[in-house]
């Protein structure tokens, strides 16, 4: 039979899953694209170049051009109404079952909306198919927080004999590795930590009282605590307003 979990063709376009919200589900997609000299995909890594050119300013942009349109490096890109917003373009070793991202970014109006994680999501639940079991990346000083947020640690735990004469060194940047887990749906993790908050909120309720609304405190020698008074537009301080009963 079919498997339902297979990584789609290079070029076809994989539907979202997790999204902000069900308009924006409509719009995004994503695609494995290379350079295959079909017009499409020549279109989506021309746009893909021009937004890592612009998002990574201190990258040479003639280096850019080079990796995008090499046919041994490929890029997952994020796509809204068709049209990239966002990529990261990396090369598979298959032969070592790890691959280096060389470039990851969004353009600059679709930013701070959480796509930069659903990317990397995306791209784990691609490559783990084809058995990669490691990524590798130089992150500037800019980066290391985005891709620790990924699980980039940099401890390397992947032995050297693996990577080494593989990739590139790059001066100014730290070395990260992020493991990819076999059987982690990675386009599931939102949902799932969702729901886990959501428990967790449930069962801090069961036995919290901070819900409980109580009555006004009954206080010895007549005096009753009526209240707080709305404070004077002058002051700031709240009074309690007291009477003799």
């Amino acid at each position: 039979g079919a498997d339902v979990d297979a990584a789609p063709p290079l070029g076809q376009p994989e539907p979202m899953t997790l999204a902000i919200d069900d308009e924006e589900v409509s719009k995004l997609s994503f695609a494995v694209v290379t350079n295959d000299n079909t017009p499409t995909n020549l279109e989506r890594l021309v746009t893909l170049k021009n937004i890592f050119a612009k998002q990574l300013p201190k990258m040479p942009k003639e280096y850019i051009v080079r990796l995008v349109m090499d046919r041994r490096h490929f890029s997952l890109a994020l796509l809204k109404g068709g049209w990239p917003i966002g990529g990261i373009c990396y090369r598979p070793y298959m032969d070592q079952h790890f691959a280096e991202i060389a470039f990851c970014a969004i353009t600059a109006s679709e930013q701070v909306k959480g796509y930069g994680t659903k990317l990397m999501n995306h791209l784990k639940q691609h490559v783990k198919r084809q058995g990669i079991t490691q990524f590798l990346t130089y992150a500037d000083n800019y980066a290391i927080g985005y891709f620790k947020k990924q699980g980039f640690s940099k401890t390397l735990y992947m032995p050297r004999e693996r990577w080494v004469g593989y990739i590139k060194d790059y001066d100014g940047g730290t070395l990260m590795e992020c493991y990819v887990h076999p059987t982690i749906d990675y386009t599931a993790v939102p949902e799932a930590i969702k729901t886990q908050k959501a428990f967790v909120k449930a069962r801090i309720k069961a036995v919290s009282q901070q819900h409980v609304v109580h009555d006004g405190l009954q206080l010895g020698g007549g005096v009753k605590v009526r209240g707080l008074r709305p404070p004077p537009t002058n002051h700031r301080s709240p009074r309690l307003s007291l009477s003799l009963v």
